[in-house]
C-alpha cells in the first residue's frame, strides 16, 4: 500500500479552493481587517481549513464545506449583521458554485436574520457554522495572546530601562561620595 504524503490533505484542500484563492478580486480581501490582527482573506482561509477538517471528521461533503467556508464572508463591506451574508452569497455566485454552497453562505449567520433568510439544513451547514466560529475564536484568541506577549515585552523593556537608570543613579551617587 502506498503511503500518503504527510500534507496530502492540504494538497487536496488546495485543489478544491485553489482557483478561488488565486483570484485577483478575491485576494483584495487582504486589505480588509476582520478579527483584530487578521484580514478577511486570512479568516476565510482559516474557516475553509477548519471546515475541510471538520467535514472529514463528521463525514460531510469535503468540497461543499471547504468552498462554503471559503466564501462565507466574501464581501467588501464593513457590515456585521446577517445582511453581509446575503452580499457574500451573491458574490460567491461568480465562482459557479452549487446552490447548496450559496444557501450555506447566505445562512451562515443563523440565528441572525432567521425571519428574513431561509436557513440551510444538514451536516454541511453545521460544519461550516462551527468552522466559522472556530476560525473566529482562533483569530481573536491569537490576537489577545499576541497583545499580552507584546505588552510583556514592552513591560520587560521598560523594566530593563528602569534598572539601567537605577544602576546609573547608584554609580553617580557613589562617585559623588
Amino acid at each position: 500500500m502506498l503511503k500518503k504524503h504527510p500534507h496530502f490533505h492540504i494538497q487536496e484542500l488546495r485543489g478544491i479552493i485553489g482557483h478561488i484563492i488565486t483570484d485577483k478580486d478575491f485576494r483584495k480581501l487582504q486589505a480588509h481587517r476582520h478579527h483584530m490582527f487578521f484580514n478577511r482573506y486570512e479568516h476565510l482561509l482559516n474557516a475553509s481549513f477548519f471546515a475541510y477538517q471538520l467535514a472529514r471528521l463528521f463525514r460531510a461533503d469535503l468540497e461543499v464545506c471547504a468552498l462554503a467556508g471559503l466564501l462565507h464572508d466574501y464581501h467588501f463591506t464593513t457590515l456585521k449583521s446577517y445582511s453581509h451574508a446575503v452580499i457574500a452569497a451573491k458574490n460567491a455566485k461568480r465562482f459557479d458554485v452549487s446552490d447548496e454552497i450559496i444557501e450555506i453562505v447566505q445562512s451562515h449567520m443563523y440565528p441572525l436574520g432567521r425571519s428574513k433568510i431561509k436557513r440551510a439544513h444538514g451536516r454541511n451547514f453545521w460544519v461550516v457554522k462551527i468552522a466559522d466560529f472556530s476560525a473566529a475564536f482562533f483569530e481573536i484568541s491569537y490576537s489577545i495572546l499576541f497583545l499580552q506577549f507584546q505588552h510583556d515585552r514592552i513591560k520587560l523593556k521598560r523594566t530593563h530601562l528602569l534598572m539601567e537608570m537605577a544602576e546609573e543613579f547608584e554609580q553617580k551617587n557613589e562617585k559623588d561620595k
